[in-house]
């Protein structure tokens, strides 16, 4: 295999076969939320937004986001009218909605379902950690495994493929007094950097991939984000007439009291001169906004028209790349397979293996770049297009990460291309 990079680049790093580059150990979360931390994450996010720039790729993408509840989820009070305000306001043209059942109510039937206002909707369900859009229109039902950590066993039978990346996912893996301490201790630095403290929680979910690849490597599998959107997570600050401060979380139950400095450090910040004569509200601050959890993550689907049977077809042959735009916009993005010059397969594709099969990928900008065959790393550079001629058998992925604050980000990462020998180029 010959190893081109092309673009802004630097020269390759890892030799065919070789593991990715160990990671630094992960800042804990009271480091991350860090005042002056997110406040460097927003300087530099802006910086590399500056440097992205429109490319022309020859399978273009449109931004979905999977795996959100409106106010039919028990656990959440958010209307569709928000959704699709979200929804616009991150570009986002298609919404899977997953709401979890009720006794009371048919929530796929009650459920909004194709375009509403310029956004087309899927209506589904989430239970027993599975999201399971219904077949509509003539098409097939859709199921994929939700919360893969705990799910032990994949029946292949039964589900399309599986989330490669959950939000929620990502939050539990702190130890929760830390969580909640440090969210509340960070407040007045998060309500000025609502979206650098949302990224905090961020991480490749390398456990997650590694389990897709074993999978994608027995056969084509699905993977796709999971934004799990509820816009639930609500922290009240209540400063007391004892001097007290205390935190209440959106089903006004107390998750923190303090006195003494930190009390004062939260009556200052928040412009309160003095000891209240009487409880008063110092914030009332939304944790997880729509526009913020779904412009967290997107799912891009490859398809050039959208309607409920090639949303779902997409879906179903994992023709998917996720998208981190709360780390960098990422307006289009390519990775493909080219033979004599003209593309003939994307992800989620099975291409006829032949001696003169190149592989492709471009970014808007350049980052640093992973291309994974069949589960190990065979590249990583940083550049903004990188070509790999005569490429053998194997199912192939990419990795684009970027570095801000100190910290290394996910950014892209796509479903796989399957280069077969025996197959059939679509």
């Amino acid at each position: 295999m010959l190893l081109v990079v092309v673009g802004f680049c630097s020269p390759v790093t890892l030799a065919r076969g070789d593991a990715p580059a160990t990671q630094p150990d992960r800042p804990t979360i009271f480091q991350r939320l860090a005042p002056a931390q997110l406040a460097r994450f927003d300087r530099d996010r802006a910086a590399l937004a500056a440097k992205i720039r429109k490319i022309d790729v020859p399978y273009p993408f449109v931004r979905g986001v999977f795996h959100a509840h409106s106010r039919l989820s028990h656990d959440s009070r958010g209307t569709i009218d928000e959704i699709v305000a979200a929804a616009k306001a991150t570009s986002t043209r298609i919404i899977g909605l997953t709401e979890h059942p009720s006794r009371e109510v048919d929530v796929v039937a009650e459920n909004v379902k194709g375009w509403r206002d310029g956004v087309y909707f899927l209506a589904g369900t989430e239970q027993n950690n599975e999201l399971y859009w219904p077949g509509r229109d003539g098409t097939p039902s859709l199921r994929f495994v939700a919360h893969p950590e705990e799910v032990e066993t994949v029946d292949r039978t039964r589900y399309t493929g599986m989330e490669i990346y959950n939000t929620h996912s990502d939050a539990i893996d702190e130890p929760i007094r830390q969580l909640i301490a440090a969210a509340v201790l960070s407040l007045p630095a998060a309500v000025q950097h609502p979206e650098a403290a949302f990224c905090a929680l961020l991480e490749t979910p390398r456990a997650f991939l590694s389990r897709f690849d074993r999978l994608t490597r027995e056969s084509p599998f699905a993977g796709l984000a999971a934004n799990d959107s509820h816009q639930n997570q609500r922290i009240k600050l209540v400063a007391l007439p004892d001097g007290d401060v205390e935190a209440f979380n959106a089903d006004h139950e107390r998750i923190w009291k303090g006195g003494g400095v930190p009390a004062a450090v939260f009556r200052t910040a928040f412009k309160l001169k003095a000891v209240p004569n009487e409880p008063a509200v110092l914030v009332d601050f939304q944790l997880d906004p729509y526009a913020i959890s779904m412009r967290h993550v997107g799912t891009f689907l490859q398809l050039s028209e959208i309607n409920e049977r090639s949303v779902r077809n997409a879906l179903r042959t994992g023709r998917i790349c996720l998208g981190f735009e709360i780390v960098a916009p990422l307006p289009q993005v390519g990775f493909w397979i080219e033979r004599e010059g003209k593309p003939i397969g994307t992800v989620g594709d099975q291409v006829a293996w032949s001696h003169a099969t190149t592989l492709r990928c471009a970014l808007p900008t350049e980052a640093e770049i992973r291309i994974i065959r069949n589960g190990t790393c065979i590249l990583e550079t940083k550049a903004d297009r990188v070509t790999l001629d005569d490429v053998q058998p194997g199912v192939y992925r990419m990795e684009a990460h970027q570095t801000l604050a100190g910290r290394q980000l996910p950014w892209v990462l796509t479903n796989p291309i399957y280069v077969r020998e025996g197959a059939s180029t679509p």
